[in-house]
Order: C-alpha cells, then structure tokens, then sequence
C-alpha cells in the first residue's frame, strides 16, 4: 500500500534520492554429461580501506548528531524525447532533529516543495499550485523515510543523509571504492572518494578540515538512458544540540487547499 496526492500537479517528486539496487549475475556451464550449474555468488566488494574510513568516518558524524541542518546548491538531468538531455538548478534548505523532527525547503526550475514532519504527521506543500496534505507517519526519523520510500510520486532529496545510520543501503551495494584525492570545493579542502554499483557512480568530497560532511557529491546513473547526473554543493553545515521545534512546524498560507492523500494498491510483479 502507497499514498500518492489527489491532484496531478503534486504527482513530481521534490527531489532524487540515494538508490542502490542489488544485481547478481547467473551463469550456466555447458558439459558433455548434464550436471546442475554452479552457483554464482554475488561479485566480492572491492573497496579501498582509506575510502571505507572516511566513508565511515561521515556516516558517524551524521548519524550520531542531535540535530544539523545544510544549504545544497543542486544541479540535475532530465533526458527528453530523442536522448535530449537538458540540466536544470535547484536550492534547498534541510534541517533534522532526532528523533521525529524534519524540514526541507525546496525549490527548483521545475517548481517548489516544501515539507515538514514533526511528531508522526507529514505535511507537504506545492507552493506553485498552493496546495497541501498532510498524513499520518511513523514517529521515527528512519521510519518515516522507509514509509515514504514506498509512496508513489515522492522522493526526498539527499534523504540518505538524515538516517541513523547514513552509509546503510550504500554499503550493502557498494561493488567498487576508491580514494581520488585530496580536492577543493569552494574553498574548502576535501577527501574525494568514489563507490559505483551495479547501476550509478557516486562521487563524494569529504571535508577535511573540520567534521567530515559532505561538501559535494555527484550521482550518475549510468544504466538510465542518457546517464543523467545528480550534482549537490552543501554548505552552512551546522551541528546545534537542539533546534527549536517552532522551525519544525507547518507553516502555511491562508488561501492553501488541502488535498488527501489517496491509497493506491501497489501493482504486483
């Protein structure tokens, strides 16, 4: 069961998220007397050991922080008919509390959303169209991420980063790690890794100086057609113990109209 907004202009999702999927390949034998075909097992990781640190090293500092909050300047593809592949711009402004708290402003060339979850309910508002829904969710951070990962037509932008334990899904498909170098972003110096699996290439740039966030990271999906990048510069990192619930709370205009969430029965495979 998924939730989708009754009206077609909330149906785009507010962003790209983080995905990994796994992939196992299948290979039969051929012999003069018929045996049953090996098992193939799936490829072994090959992850350099200082790239696994920082990697770690990040995940930590994410995932045992109270509370932070980012800016991303945010560059993606979108592939048109005939593998025209244009690039559009957004910004965001994201910010957590542990354990139920959450707020993402987002606005790109393509329209805006914005979305609050505080306390088990979810809110999210199509500022251009001046609609809202709210709806009834876990009350935990990670929880809630894992119930909106199965709600049709939205997807929260760089939600990865607000788990408990960021770095999960990416090491069960990591394939392939490996430490670039030492690079700047903005002025900043930082460690450049990079990981790919079975379908995208992740670049990260991990500060060095300071707490060891993220300062840049880059998406391709390769197996899509035309390979689109997702690109985000964060900075204005912050690491509050607390921040104050009032920043956590929908705030909308008058003149908004509501909408319900509808259930859709998921179609089965």
């Amino acid at each position: 069961m998924s939730f989708r907004l009754a009206a077609a202009a909330c149906g785009a999702a507010i962003g790209i998220a983080l995905a990994f999927d796994a992939a196992l390949a299948a290979d039969l034998s051929a012999a003069a007397t018929p045996v049953a075909p090996p098992v193939q097992s799936a490829p072994v990781p090959r992850v350099d050991q200082h790239a696994d640190e920082l990697l770690n090293k990040t995940c930590e500092a994410l995932g045992s922080a109270d509370a932070f909050s980012f800016h991303a300047e945010i560059m993606f593809d979108k592939v048109l008919p005939h593998a025209v592949k244009v690039q559009y711009a957004a910004e965001m402004n994201f910010a957590l509390q542990r354990p139920d708290e959450l707020v993402v402003d987002y606005h790109s060339d393509l329209g805006g959303k914005q979305l609050w979850y505080q306390g088990g309910t979810l809110t999210i508002f199509d500022e251009p169209h001046l609609m809202y829904a709210s709806m009834k969710v876990a009350s935990s951070i990670d929880a809630m991420l894992d119930q909106v990962e199965q709600t049709e037509h939205l997807t929260l932008p760089l939600s990865n980063l607000a788990y408990s334990d960021p770095c999960l899904r990416i090491r069960k498909q990591i394939i392939y790690g490996g430490y670039v170098g030492v690079n700047d972003v903005n002025g900043v110096e930082c460690d450049h890794v990079a990981f790919s699996s079975s379908n995208i290439d992740l670049q990260l740039w991990l500060d060095r100086s300071g707490k060891p966030v993220p300062r840049k990271m880059v998406i391709n999906y390769r197996t899509e057609p035309g390979s689109p990048e997702y690109i985000a510069v964060l900075s204005d990192w912050k690491f509050p113990k607390e921040i104050a619930d009032s920043h956590f709370r929908a705030e909308l205009p008058k003149d908004a109209k509501r909408i319900e969430f509808l259930k859709v029965k998921e179609t089965q495979p």
